[in-house]
């Protein structure tokens, strides 16, 4: 008992040494905080690193862990460093009260599911492609359609900007003006073409190679012949001879609803 009472005071005296550097324990967030939030493998870390070029300025050749700085990744990190009032933290949650602001990134599920599937290949998981498209991408945050569905109903009356992941890709210009609105930001026209720079999918793959990005990997078991970024692009589940057509279909069925409301179908 009073060896758990010492080891409790000292964490405690860790935590307090941290609190008045300036960092805080995650889950302590204030109504000005802004979550990026999507399926997985939707473009969320496209979109985390967009706000850190956005917001901060950062340069394109910034090492990971100051990218993971400016926009808190929601798992793995106990504390986090708080620069301003306002943070940004990126997740795959289901809504909740405290999402005040969130940025959600949509992405067509039959492209996200089949992502999702590579991802998981590379970090060594068991995982079966026909069995994701046919439950309708069921992953730890459950399927897609509802993912996507409880965000649209949103029941806790967040902020919420959806951006599409494709617009992205075709449009990036103008899908940074919608979240420089959304955000209250102003920025020049030669700021924003650096943050298009610096988030082309050459610079993220190029970013990936950097030791910062390639240590975090290890701590993961990614494979080392596999890439997160991988391909950067839309309906690739067209040509993917590993996906079948019976499966797509399936998915369609569950998923129909988000489809055509997200003009997928």
């Amino acid at each position: 008992m009073l060896g758990r009472k010492k080891a409790d005071s000292e964490l405690e005296q860790k935590l307090n040494k941290l609190k008045r550097f300036g960092f805080e324990e995650m889950g302590n967030f204030n109504s000005e905080d802004v979550f990026i939030i999507g399926y997985p493998k939707s473009g969320n870390t496209l979109m985390q690193f967009l706000i850190a070029f956005l917001v901060y300025g950062v340069r394109k050749d910034s090492p990971l862990p100051l990218i993971n700085s400016c926009v808190t990744e929601f798992y793995n990190n106990p504390f986090y460093y708080r620069y301003n009032k306002r943070h940004f933290f990126k997740s795959h949650e289901l809504p909740a009260e405290e999402y005040k602001n969130v940025i959600y990134i949509v992405r067509d599920g039959r492209e996200a599911v089949r992502s999702y599937y590579y991802m998981a290949k590379n970090l060594g998981e068991t995982i079966s492609l026909e069995n994701l498209y046919k439950s309708g991408g069921k992953t730890f945050v459950g399927t897609w359609e509802n993912h996507l569905r409880q965000w649209t109903e949103n029941k806790f009356n967040a902020n919420i900007l959806f951006v599409k992941f494709e617009d992205l890709l075709s449009s990036k210009e103008n899908e940074i003006h919608k979240i420089c609105s959304f955000l209250n930001l102003s920025r020049s026209k030669e700021e924003i073409d650096l943050v298009i720079e610096a988030t082309s999918l050459d610079n993220m793959k190029s970013m990936e190679n950097d030791f910062s990005w390639q240590r975090s990997k290890s701590y993961r078991n990614w494979k080392e012949s596999g890439n997160f970024v991988r391909e950067g692009k839309k309906a690739g589940f067209l040509d993917d001879e590993l996906v079948f057509d019976e499966w797509i279909k399936q998915f369609e069925d569950v998923s129909i609803d988000m489809l055509k409301r997200f003009q997928y179908k």
